[in-house]
């Protein structure tokens, strides 16, 4: 059965193959218009810790609202709770911002989130990448020994 259903696909791919690209028309429709990202959006996110005192899972959920954005900066406000199993549901709010570069970004957050006994733990953070890209003119010159 297995061995059928492999030599499907592969008369499948080899018909895709053999297939002659149809002519793209022109689009002559009406303008485009870009897309309004002022209305936020939910986000859910899980945790589940592999190490330290604390390893129950843990959910948040929160809505992120984009607040301003100039000179490739961007920063949003969230709020929203965090639920873990055995305790009471806990409110936070916060706002991050982030920037892209052209090879890596940066970015931070600043939060507070009320603990069960009423106290409020605030909560700071900042984070950075770097891609490391290959240019593909540089491998394809490796591979020929140039």
């Amino acid at each position: 059965m297995k061995f059928i259903v492999l030599a499907l696909l592969c008369v499948v791919a080899y018909a895709a193959a053999q297939a002659e690209p149809e002519a793209i028309e022109e689009y002559h429709g009406s303008p485009r218009f870009r897309r309004d990202d002022s209305k936020g959006s939910v986000v859910i996110t899980g945790t589940k810790p592999l190490s330290g005192p604390e390893r129950r899972p843990s959910l948040d959920i929160d809505y992120k609202q984009h607040i301003h954005e100039k000179n490739g900066w961007r920063t949003d406000a969230f709020g929203g709770m965090n639920i873990r199993p055995g305790q009471s549901v806990q409110p936070h709010a916060g706002l991050s911002f982030d920037r892209d570069f052209k090879k890596g970004h940066i970015g931070g957050f600043g939060g507070a989130q009320r603990l069960p006994g009423g106290r409020i733990s605030p909560t700071f953070g900042v984070q950075g990448g770097f891609r490391f890209r290959r240019d593909v003119n540089d491998v394809e010159s490796e591979e020929m020994g140039y």
